[in-house]
């Protein structure tokens, strides 16, 4: 237990929920840059499998994800996002309180540590309490109709 103590007191302090949120918006100062190009770098498995999952049942045409769930938008240009509080809920979660300029639209964010650092979980909105439990539900009844 003690060199445990001592090999995680030499580690470089992991990034905060609240910087790994700033990080993730100010990604979209890039030219092009779409999350779900790479949706593992933002992503819980469990939302990414759903995500997949939506795209293959709609067989080439828009599914239930038909915009970037983190900017809520289709084209993100001019995004301004202010990450406004974010409440650790242990050691592995937290949930971040974003509000984007454009819209004025207040998102939270379900953040989840994973041993590749903080992923989105789950996101929500006031017209969409969970963007997961939607993709999920929308997934089951596709698969039902085939």
């Amino acid at each position: 237990m003690m060199l445990l103590a001592l090999l995680l007191a030499g580690a470089t302090p992991a990034e905060s929920p609240k910087a790994y949120m700033e990080r993730v918006y100010a990604s979209y100062r890039q030219k092009d840059f779409n999350p779900l190009d790479h949706p593992g770098r933002y992503f819980t498995p469990r939302l990414v499998a759903a995500m997949n999952e939506d795209a293959k049942l709609a067989h080439g045409e828009v599914g239930y994800v038909d915009g970037d769930p983190i900017c809520q938008c289709q084209d993100p240009d001019g995004l301004h996002a202010k990450v406004l509080r974010v409440t650790q809920q242990g050691a592995a979660k937290a949930l971040a309180d974003v509000i984007i300029d454009s819209t004025a639209r207040r998102v939270r964010f379900s953040l989840v540590r994973t041993n590749a650092g903080w992923r989105i979980a789950d996101v929500s909105s006031t017209d969409e309490p969970s963007f997961l439990r939607a993709i999920e539900a929308s997934n089951r009844k596709a698969r039902a109709k085939h």
